[in-house]
């Protein structure tokens, strides 16, 4: 690679230059950089480069054209780079939009383009968006160049494609080949100095205001007057430093719009926080002196290309070529002073300002170190002006620091408190917007009023009094304040007012930082209105739960009025509501000296926990003398009649299941009429809690549809039946997940009411089962069941309402023979619509063949007693085959339960049963 340097003068020059180098027989690359020309006088030098076949032709017009170190700001200078393992493509782009530099970048890459030289016009638009999108779809693609200029007149700028000279868009050279060494740098070295501050109002490259205020009013205040006289040349010693993704990039002034807006050479986002530039000249010139050397030590350089800024030439002034003269000792270098350089950085393409660019290019992997000869004529370092602008430097970064810390932390408390602050005399002087949100009120309507604007009237002025107090002797005020908002409505805040103090100790204002808690308050009362008894205002049950969970509470003690539904049901529920709110003022009055808490329970009921320490016995003897005072003291009732009162009293001791045993104990003393005694439970009861439990447990159930049943398969032996028979066996849902069988609780709850709703949710789920598979069903009943007229009547119902020939009932052996009328009653009824009987447990007991035969169930279900040991023993055997003859003699068909092993289901099978039910031939489960 060759790069040659030729001014312009005349035609002659040109083609003994063109001669002298062979250039007709050699290929490359020609850039063309005009100063103070006119286009129509570039005609006659394009058609003649035109007529170089081997070489492309892009140009521009410059504020001052580089030829080595100098400068030429008239006429013409022309840079050769000679080729010759590059190829070289040029395009101009009419428009040079995002989308065109996505759509160009992509072919670019796709062709291994190293680098892009691009020349644009920043008079007439933007090219920033175009280099974005290069960098979208070709991120390692080199770009450089710049905007054209017009020699400081920023009026008319023009780019060259080729012979043809264009005053709109952009001209690139495309420069690709694996032998291509490229290395860019960037020398900017101005220092951010002053206060950070922010575009408050912007648009692309103009900008507005800056802090709020007119750009102009900006410049002249921090730079003073001067600066504005001749713009955009008196702002060239000033861009704006922005930092932009890690770079510090400067923004140089290029004129004034028409509205009013300052036009900078790049675009800058509102709200980008800039600084003012401060250079130093030596500083500049010691840096390309350094770079120039650091090129030549660590990369092959045959030719160098400088894109640099007018505002630095302008800045520099006279020592603009001490810049130039180390860049062009590396090679031979050319280029032009723009109105902005484009900068090519990892993924990223960027237009700066204030800056000189440089590309270094070769076609060798040969580098050749050499000494960059240092300027003799270096201006002496301005050291005060260094001094200064570090010392504005670093006081600036100070404050911003610290700007920026008690921004966030106003932005933090803004977020998360109520603020507001008051002057000395309580006048609101401003308030934030989660005050002007919790208060209803704007900040217009607050400022220059006091709080009492505010005040809600239960708020007690006390509290107003004894906070003024506090803050005017300079000391921190800390309370719940309840205000009232614009609406109307009601609200608490929890306060915290400082007042501020000057370097004197003197009060200036007061700041007042608050959370709302009207939730946590609300929220307590709602809870203490939960937990209080509004009939009575003593602590409801749910206190009571609550006191006996977090205390420790050794004994506790229950009472409820005997056949106090007699009394609502002979005067009323408004006497008997008068009777349990007088029992519980004469209650506590006689037991809150003792400290024995009183607690309204269910209905006329009262709860009592003694205080620690008051002995069992004590604690007994009191409540017996309450019960016996209030059934010798009349109650007044209804048209002066009298009530008397007879208390029931259970008691627990113990350290768990306090309630449930004291429960129990009452619930005892009710069963067996114990008034003059109180029943104590304790760990030792647990078989009665147990009792209770279960009972409670299938009452929830069944209220809340945890009462299910799984189905176990009834198997034909010799045939496959077209209807499926199952057994339905209940099953309980409980509150921890778990599938419950009936044994944990169905004795128990026999006595009970809930029994027989079991039974009729039983037969409803089986009905469903049956109506829902097509199967055949079996449900069992008790002596209980049949006995049970709701039950009994219940069935029938259901039965008449959706037939019964699907439903098998069975009944124990033990049961049809104890209650056989009732049995063969019910058989009868339940004939009637198609349903069956199964005598179930046959053989448990003595077995009544003559009543068996008049009762004529249709199944015979043998009991596991026998079909468990028809295997091993011979006698049982035998009688099984009697009892199979039996049965089909009188026809019946046979079941054998509790069929566990493959082993009996043979020997059953055998033996002549019809049906086999248990774990061998099916689990019980639920039907789909």
């Amino acid at each position: 690679m060759e790069h040659l340097i030729h001014v312009y003068r005349d035609a002659a020059e040109l083609d003994a230059f063109i001669d002298t180098h062979g250039l007709a027989r050699r290929r490359g690359l020609v850039q063309v950089f005009t100063a103070g020309v006119e286009p129509q006088t570039l005609r006659p030098v394009l058609d003649r480069l035109q007529a170089l076949r081997g070489f492309a032709v892009i140009g521009a017009s410059t504020a001052g054209a580089i030829g080595g170190e100098h400068i030429h700001d008239e006429g013409i200078v022309l840079s050769v780079s000679i080729f010759e393992h590059t190829e070289i493509e040029t395009h101009h782009l009419p428009q040079a939009e995002a989308a065109d530099g996505e759509r160009l970048g992509a072919e670019l890459a796709a062709r291994g383009v190293r680098l892009l030289l691009a020349f644009g016009n920043i008079l007439h638009e933007n090219p920033e968006a175009f280099l974005e999108g290069l960098a979208r779809t070709a991120p390692d693609l080199v770009v450089a160049g710049g905007i054209a200029a017009d020699t400081v007149l920023f009026r008319s700028s023009f780019v060259i494609h080729g012979n043809e000279v264009h005053s709109r868009g952009m001209v690139l050279a495309a420069l690709s080949g694996e032998r291509l060494r490229l290395r860019t740098e960037s020398l900017l070295n101005f220092t951010p100095a002053g206060k950070p501050m922010r575009l408050t109002r912007s648009r692309g490259e103009c900008v507005y205001e800056i802090d709020g205020k007119p750009v102009l009013d900006v410049y002249r205040h921090y730079l003073g007057e001067e600066v504005l006289q001749q713009i955009p040349l008196s702002l060239a010693s000033f861009p704006l430093i922005a930092r932009q993704r890690g770079l510090d990039v400067a923004r140089l002034p290029v004129g004034l719009s028409e509205d009013g807006a300052l036009r900078f050479g790049g675009t800058l986002r509102p709200e980008q926080p800039v600084r003012f530039g401060v250079g130093d000249i030596f500083t500049l010139l010691e840096r390309a002196h350094a770079t120039a050397q650091q090129i030549t030590r660590s990369v092959p350089a045959e030719a160098v290309y400088v894109f640099s800024c007018l505002g630095r030439r302008l800045y520099l002034g006279e020592h603009t070529p001490l810049e130039l003269a180390p860049l062009a000792a590396v090679a031979p270098a050319a280029g032009f002073f723009t109105y902005g350089e484009f900068f090519h950085l990892p993924r990223d393409n960027r237009l700066l300002n204030m800056t000189c660019t440089v590309v270094v290019l070769a076609e060798t992997d040969t580098i050749q170190p050499h000494p960059i000869p240092l300027q003799r004529h270096l201006p002496e370092p301005n050291l005060t002006l260094r001094a200064l602008a570090r010392l504005s430097d670093v006081t600036a970064q100070e404050l911003s620091q610290s700007l920026t810390f008690l921004e966030q932390y106003r932005y933090a408390l803004d977020q998360s408190a109520i603020v507001s602050r008051t002057d000395l005399q309580g006048r609101i002087t401003y308030v934030n917007a989660l005050f002007e949100r919790v208060s209803g009120y704007r900040a217009d309507e607050l400022i220059g009023h006091t709080h009492r604007l505010l005040h809600h009237p239960d708020m007690p002025r006390a509290v107003y009094e004894e906070l003024w107090r506090t803050i005017t002797d300079k000391q921190i005020w800390r309370g719940i304040i309840q205000n009232r908002s614009k609406e109307g409505r009601t609200y608490y805040l929890k306060a915290t007012i400082i007042p501020l103090l000057d370097e004197n100790g003197e009060i200036v204002e007061y700041i007042g930082i608050a959370e709302d808690v009207t939730e946590i308050i609300v929220s307590q009362q709602l809870l203490a209105q939960q937990r209080t008894d509004r009939l009575t205002g003593l602590p409801n049950r749910n206190q009571l739960i609550d006191d006996l969970e977090r205390g420790r509470c050794h004994l506790l003690a229950l009472a409820d009025v005997a056949a106090f539904k007699s009394i609502n049901d002979y005067y009323g529920f408004e006497a008997g509501d008068r009777v349990i709110i007088e029992l519980a003022v004469r209650l506590q009055q006689r037991f809150k000296p003792l400290g024995i808490r009183v607690y309204r329970d269910y209905g006329a009921g009262f709860a009592f926990i003694p205080p620690p320490g008051l002995p069992l016995a004590a604690f007994e003897a009191e409540l017996l003398a309450a019960g016996r005072a209030l059934r010798s003291l009349p109650m007044p009732g209804m048209d002066g009649e009298e009530v008397d009162i007879d208390l029931y009293f259970g008691m627990a001791v113990g350290e768990d299941h306090l309630l449930a045993l004291a429960e129990a104990a009452l619930h005892k003393a009710k069963e067996e009429g114990v008034r003059d005694r109180i029943l104590v439970f304790n760990a030792h009861d647990q078989s009665y809690l147990n009792n209770r439990f279960w009972i409670n447990e299938v009452k929830a159930a069944l209220a809340e549809s945890r009462i299910l049943c799984y189905f176990q398969p009834i198997v034909p032996v010799r045939s496959t039946l077209a209807v499926p028979k199952y057994e339905a066996l209940v099953r309980l849902h409980d509150r921890n997940g778990q599938i419950l069988c009936p044994g944990a609780f169905l004795d128990i709850i026999k006595p009970t009411a809930h029994y027989g709703r079991l039974t009729r949710r039983v037969f409803d789920l089986a009905l469903e089962a049956a109506r829902r598979t097509g199967s055949q069903i079996s449900v069992n009943l008790s002596a209980i069941d049949l006995a049970d007229g709701e039950t009994y009547a219940y069935l029938l119902e259901r039965l008449e309402q959706h037939e019964g020939e699907r439903l098998t009932f069975e009944i124990t052996e033990s049961e049809a023979i104890k209650d056989f009328a009732r049995v063969r009653a019910f058989t009868e009824d339940i004939r009637r619509y198609g349903a069956q009987l199964a005598v179930d447990d046959f053989g448990s007991g003595y077995s009544n063949l003559a009543t068996l035969v008049e009762l004529s169930p249709d199944y015979l279900k043998l009991d596991g007693s026998l079909v468990t040991k028809v295997v091993r023993e011979d006698k049982v055997r035998r009688v099984v085959a009697a009892v199979v003859h039996f049965a089909h003699e009188t026809e019946m068909q046979v079941v054998a339960e509790f069929v566990s092993t493959p082993e009996l289901a043979r020997c059953l099978t055998e033996l002549g049963v019809d049906f086999l039910q248990g774990y061998a031939v099916g689990k019980p489960v639920p039907l789909p």
